[in-house]
């Protein structure tokens, strides 16, 4: 696996290059064009081995098949409401960014002041996460406004572990008494970003984080902007004892947004320029979510950005430990 620098974790691209070039050369010679004759997974990576050889793990190879097909430019894709993959065969449009990170973390060059204003909030809401050690997965921009169906982040608490430099290695035996017992080796918390909400938007951004958040063990919702007045509080306090989901307030006015660096540089900041950055920027607690007392609903999100998620998170388990460069990915 290649060495990166600390600060430069953020693309799920550099996660193992060595796996993602040999498979980026084999996949167009073992996939079929026609998505009616997609390859399932576990036959897809019985190709792969009589190619590779054994030297890679089954969790490691559907990772990458998940981050690869749910990239605009690569060549793999996964059958949407069904099960295989097969080649895409369109070639990437002139001026599609290459894989890595999302559209908005790419730069603002012709972007609109608010567009680039959101994105700039966003990675501040990224970083003051996995700053504190948690790993956090950026889902794609909806195309027509903020999703109902799946929130900007997802928030990983990792299992008990040390750390070796940057890096994260899981205890072994925490994880097996946690699947003795049948507890989560994983807690995932669902996290919505609500950027500079006008009044009366913070109840509606409420329910837009229950919305999607069924999936996750918790849903949290953060407000970047002004803090709510004291009767939007109150109904925010009010909301969440009642359906349990935790709101925080990062308050930053938009002129300081505007002096920030691009939404790209912040990040992929160090851990020492990101501290510059979220100085005075701790985020104020207005209620306390709870985790739920049952199983997270999963439904039939197992494919796409989920599915990416997913191979993720099962990857670092399977290896026990977490690298110093993936404590915050995307699937674009």
């Amino acid at each position: 696996m290649d060495s990166c620098l600390k600060g430069d974790r953020v693309s799920w691209c550099t996660l193992d290059m060595s796996l993602r070039s040999q498979l980026e050369e084999v996949l167009p010679d073992l996939l079929p064009s026609n998505p009616r004759e997609a390859i399932k997974g576990t036959e897809l990576i019985r190709l792969v081995r009589m190619r590779l050889g054994e030297e890679y793990s089954d969790a490691s190879l559907r990772y990458h098949f998940s981050f690869m097909a749910a990239e605009p430019d690569s060549g793999i894709a996964k059958v949407e409401r069904g099960q295989g993959y097969y080649r895409k065969t369109q070639s990437r449009s002139p001026g599609m960014p290459s894989r890595g990170l999302l559209p908005l973390f790419l730069g603002e060059d012709g972007q609109q002041d608010s567009v680039a204003l959101r994105a700039r909030a966003l990675a501040l809401v990224v970083r003051q996460y996995d700053t504190t050690g948690r790993g956090v997965f950026v889902f794609s921009p909806g195309e027509s406004g903020p999703s109902w169906n799946k929130p900007e982040l997802a928030v990983v608490d990792w299992p008990e572990g040390e750390w070796d430099s940057s890096s994260l290695i899981f205890d072994r035996s925490a994880l097996e008494r946690r699947r003795m017992v049948g507890a989560p080796m994983i807690e995932i918390q669902s996290v919505c970003v609500a950027y500079m909400p006008e009044f009366g938007d913070c109840r509606k951004e409420f329910f837009r984080t229950l919305s999607s958040s069924s999936w996750s063990q918790s849903g949290e919702l953060v407000i970047v902007g002004e803090m709510p007045d004291d009767s939007e509080v109150a109904e925010l306090r009010r909301l969440s004892s009642e359906f349990g989901i935790g709101v925080l307030c990062i308050e930053v006015s938009e002129d300081r947004l505007v002096e920030m660096p691009g939404a790209d540089e912040i990040f992929r900041a160090d851990d020492t320029h990101c501290e510059t950055l979220l100085a005075g920027l701790e985020p104020v607690r207005i209620a306390a979510g709870r985790s739920k007392p049952r199983g997270a609903e999963m439904g039939e999100i197992v494919s796409g950005e989920f599915g990416a998620l997913f191979d993720w998170l099962a990857a670092c388990l399977e290896r026990g430990r977490v690298e110093e460069y993936e404590f915050r990915v995307s699937s674009y």
